[in-house]
């Protein structure tokens, strides 16, 4: 455990600095499978954590699922520019409607999450826009990976 924990801290020490102009963004990110709301804090080094609130509702059925992510900034392209990358958790709760199942189970959702995207924050306004893909691996109810989640988003910035 002490080794992963140093790893952990030698990956955070050695990131690049961060070009994003904020401590702090609230938002929203809409895409192909979810909806969900963003909060998302920018450590001293760049790197930040995210927490989404996510909800999706089809004719297959609804749920919602509580992402946490620890994401890694790198400035590419020009001031404002960042590519981020990260990964983390999620939790929440699907249900299918009848027929729609394909064999899948409804129930307490588990599983973990990756994402990649880009992102640019004004230096004018407190906005920032993104663009990701957001793969996640179910363990719960049934096992399953999803990588449909590619997704705008829009923040408030401060």
């Amino acid at each position: 455990m002490k080794k992963f924990l140093l790893l952990i801290a030698a990956v955070m020490i050695s990131s690049a600095a961060s070009a994003q102009y904020y401590d702090w963004a609230i938002g929203v990110r809409g895409g192909w499978d979810a909806t969900s709301l963003s909060v998302k804090h920018v450590f001293n080094n760049g790197n930040a954590a995210e927490a989404l609130v996510g909800w999706s509702y089809s004719k297959h059925g609804s749920g919602v699922n509580f992402t946490g992510l620890y994401e890694f900034n790198v400035p590419i392209i020009g001031n404002g520019f960042n590519l981020y990358y990260g990964a983390g958790a999620h939790v929440g709760g699907w249900t299918y409607k009848a027929g729609h199942d394909e064999g899948k189970n409804s129930g307490f959702n588990l599983g973990l999450d990756a994402i990649v995207g880009l992102e640019y924050s004004l230096k004018v306004a407190p906005l920032a826009f993104s663009l990701d893909w957001k793969p996640r691996l179910d363990f719960l109810p049934s096992t399953e990976f999803v990588a449909t989640s590619l997704a705008l988003g829009v923040k408030f910035t401060f």
